[in-house]
């Protein structure tokens, strides 16, 4: 699915790829569309699993350094395979998933409301999220070499810190 895209995918060449007969496949996923949704699963249960990781060990970290941590942890993700993320991507972020996000980065910033510029910390939870998330997956999609090169991340690190920061 990462290399050629969901559109391509068959049952047949799922199976071949995974060394498994066709009856095998069918036996677990009924049909293409329940494969791709595993696929999803999978990797949002990933992403989920490394966010969650992400959050406790940035908990502490004053708010510049737990951007950058952040950004590059965003980055890093992107970069492990671009192709299957924008598949996965292109399905759209689940609404609940949305939210909880914001949710976290909103908390994350109400405990730091010192350092932060905006009163309103939900809406600046979103922005920012979405901001770091639009430039590094716009990276992944166009031009993905671009995930390698500091000067990337460092410019993408900017941007939210002066966002932010008061």
């Amino acid at each position: 699915m990462s290399r050629e895209g969901a559109e391509r995918l068959t049952t047949n060449r799922a199976a071949a790829v995974a060394g498994v007969s066709i009856g095998s496949l069918y036996q677990y996923f009924p049909d293409k569309e329940a494969l791709i949704a595993e696929v999803r699963r999978r990797h949002d249960d990933a992403f989920r699993e490394r966010l969650l990781a992400l959050t406790a060990t940035i908990q502490d970290l004053p708010l510049e350094e737990a951007i950058a941590r952040c950004v590059l942890a965003l980055i890093e993700l992107h970069r492990e395979d671009p192709a299957l993320h924008n598949a996965v991507a292109a399905a759209g972020v689940q609404d609940g998933e949305r939210r909880l996000l914001h949710q976290l980065a909103a908390s994350w910033l109400q405990a730091r409301r010192g350092e932060v510029r905006s009163t309103n910390l939900a809406l600046a939870a979103e922005i920012a999220l979405d901001a770091a998330e639009s430039l590094v997956h716009g990276a992944a999609l166009r031009t993905p070499e671009r995930l390698a090169n500091p000067e990337f991340a460092k410019e993408v690190i900017d941007l939210l810190r002066r966002y932010l920061s008061r």
